[in-house]
């Protein structure tokens, strides 16, 4: 029972000193999210838009779609993914290579606000790129390394992929 806690205990340790940067990166993220759609928001440009400019907003709605239901699908099968054991296979490696791919998740989840933000600075009234802002700052959210998020993940790893040794 000890042995079981200390275990856990040190899982806890590895868990938050590799998920850091990566939480970092998450809160810094949705703060520039917060800070686009307030500059989106006190935007107050010229709302006439242009043909091109709802055909520009049509084509980012479909990027943005597509976008987050791939971060979605590559989520539930990259982490899991078998190829991330190797020879060297420790917690600590594995949470470095999901840290990884973390990263690159959440530039994703960024690139929808910033798609939001161009389209309000190119006329669109805001209330029709609301839904980028929201699509990014859930989709940072859903990404984010909280604790437990990261050991479901180890526990469905181990399910699905392998075990990993301490």
């Amino acid at each position: 029972m000890i042995a079981e806690f200390e275990k856990q205990k040190v899982e806890r340790e590895i868990i938050r000193k590799e998920s850091r940067l990566t939480m970092i990166i998450s809160l810094s993220q949705l703060a520039s999210v917060a800070a686009c759609t307030l500059i989106a928001y006190l935007h107050r440009g010229s709302f006439l838009t242009s043909r091109g400019v709802r055909e520009a907003w049509n084509v980012l709605n479909i990027v943005s779609i597509v976008l987050i239901i791939m971060v979605l699908a590559v989520r539930k099968t990259i982490y899991f993914s078998p190829r991330l054991v190797r020879d060297d296979f420790s917690l600590t490696a594995l949470l470095q290579r999901w840290r990884t791919i973390d990263i690159v998740l959440l530039s994703f989840a960024e690139l929808i606000a910033i798609f939001g933000l161009v389209i309000t600075w190119l006329g669109m009234p805001f209330a029709r790129t609301f839904h980028f802002f929201v699509g990014a700052f859930l989709l940072t959210m859903i990404l984010m390394p909280i604790t437990w998020k990261v050991k479901d993940k180890i526990r469905n790893f181990e399910k699905y992929a392998g075990k990993w040794t301490p």
